[in-house]
């Protein structure tokens, strides 16, 4: 599917276009302290640093609070990017497929997952209907 663009102003001097995207705020809560890098895919990861994953799915690292005491679990806040005109299902599919590959391994010590800030087990199927009440309430 292709990135969606949206007339955003017409002029004399010409045309702009302006992607439109839809953004799925993820909090994960770990064990692992390194588990941003992993995400990110790189050794180092900055706030702001934005990844393109697929042609159409992305993720951005918003925050982290690490904390230094044995035992707690970092909070690991990152989102998930889509083009708005992807279509629900499969946009849903893309951040399933991607959160179960990257958390639901022994490394990645998930202790908690939200998506848009309500709890969501680690499985397929309540990663989906989240994402999918996501999509639906911002299209």
């Amino acid at each position: 599917m292709g990135i969606c663009f949206r007339l955003a102003h017409i002029s004399e001097v010409g045309i702009r276009l302006m992607l439109i995207l839809l953004e799925i705020p993820v909090t994960i809560y770990t064990l692992n302290h390194q588990l941003i890098y992993d995400l990110l895919g790189e050794s180092r990861g900055s706030l702001g640093t934005r990844k393109q994953l697929t042609s159409d799915l992305a993720v951005r690292y918003d925050s982290a609070k690490i904390r230094t005491a044995f035992g707690l679990a970092e909070m690991v806040q990152i989102t998930l990017i889509l083009p708005e005109d992807i279509h629900e299902r499969v946009g849903a599919s893309l951040i399933a497929d991607w959160l179960l590959k990257k958390l639901n391994t022994r490394t990645a010590q998930v202790i908690k997952l939200e998506i848009n800030k309500v709890p969501v087990e680690l499985n397929e199927d309540e990663i989906k209907r989240a994402v999918l009440e996501r999509i639906t309430k911002t299209s």
